[in-house]
């Protein structure tokens, strides 16, 4: 009886242990590009699911999952441009500035689904598996509620967030 509430015990613990370092999030991004004189705009609410291994007290890395679907559409010479879904696999550096504030780099490997579409016609393009590589500084309100502003660059192409993140 004493063997089955010990290992029951040690159980309970490492599952809780193992969940205690969950990190999600949502927020807004802006994707744009330019080449030459056409520019495109496009806006997404992204959800984040990760994890966090405190390296030390002062360093921890988050890989991180980014999935998103469009909310802002852009139209270039009467074609509209629509955001149709953004994939991202991130591996956050994230370095305690203070006891609230923390700064992180990321590189990321990332694509996009958009579809263009005009007079009744429409066109799917995915884009190639691309590297990005970006950063950003967050605040912690407490232990498991933060928010986050970023940047990050793929190929040329810009990506602005503002979120908030939830531990757990």
């Amino acid at each position: 009886m004493f063997k089955k509430a010990l290992l029951t015990a040690a159980l309970v613990s490492v599952s809780m242990s193992a969940s205690a370092n969950w990190v999600l999030g949502v927020g807004y991004s802006n994707l744009s590009d330019s080449e030459g004189d056409v520019d495109i705009s496009l806006g997404a609410i992204v959800a984040s699911a990760g994890y966090a291994y405190a390296v030390n007290e002062n360093f921890t890395l988050v890989p991180e999952l980014r999935y998103g679907i469009g909310v802002s559409d852009d139209e270039i010479f009467g074609v509209d441009i629509e955001l149709d879904s953004f994939y991202a696999l991130s591996l956050k550096g994230e370095f305690n500035v203070s006891d609230n504030v923390y700064a992180y780099i990321a590189p990321s490997y990332g694509k996009l689904e958009m579809t263009a579409s005009a007079g009744g016609f429409s066109e799917s393009d995915t884009s190639d598996w691309e590297f990005g590589f970006g950063g950003g500084l967050g605040y912690k309100f407490n232990p498991t509620t933060s928010i986050e502003a970023s940047y990050e660059s793929f190929d040329g192409a810009d990506v602005l967030s503002l979120g908030a993140k939830f531990a757990f």
